[in-house]
């Protein structure tokens, strides 16, 4: 099975070819890596915004006012999981309060786990991927009552 230092190599065996895909297949296993060609300037990663403050229920009728929603997107194209695999718990459920940092999901790309990190200190409002659910580049995750 390929590992992280064998993708780290194939790409730098390539990165400056003209060649965007390769694929390699082996007794233990095939690998089909996406090259994009001689680098280009990279896409700068869509920044990760709030979004404009709405109401809990969509409108103001308590009086207060409304509250703050940030939505959490995802920097990354994988497989979207809350589980924490050392302890076998979800990082966080519906309205647990997290703080800005900290780990709160994982996102498997190629088979690596990369750490979705809070960007904002609040209340988990929803959660908007089921567990083990494909997840694309900037699509949103969660949303959180700040």
């Amino acid at each position: 099975m390929f590992n992280v230092k064998d993708m780290k190599d194939i790409q730098e065996i390539f990165k400056d070819s003209d060649i965007g895909e390769v694929e390699i297949e082996t007794p233990e296993g095939r690998l089909r890596m996406l090259m994009g060609g001689k680098p280009a300037p990279a896409p700068k990663p869509a920044p990760v915004q709030a979004a404009a403050p709405v109401s809990a229920s969509g409108a103001d009728d308590s009086g207060k006012s409304p509250d703050s929603v940030f939505e959490l997107r995802s920097k990354w194209v994988g497989f979207f999981t809350r589980l924490n695999t050392k302890t076998g718990e979800y990082y966080i459920k519906l309205r647990d309060s997290v703080k800005k940092g900290d780990v709160i999901a994982h996102v498997r790309v190629l088979g690596v786990l990369q750490d979705v990190v809070s960007d904002v200190t609040g209340k988990v409002k929803e959660i908007l991927i089921e567990e083990g659910q494909p997840i694309e580049y900037g699509q949103p995750m969660m949303r959180f009552e700040i």
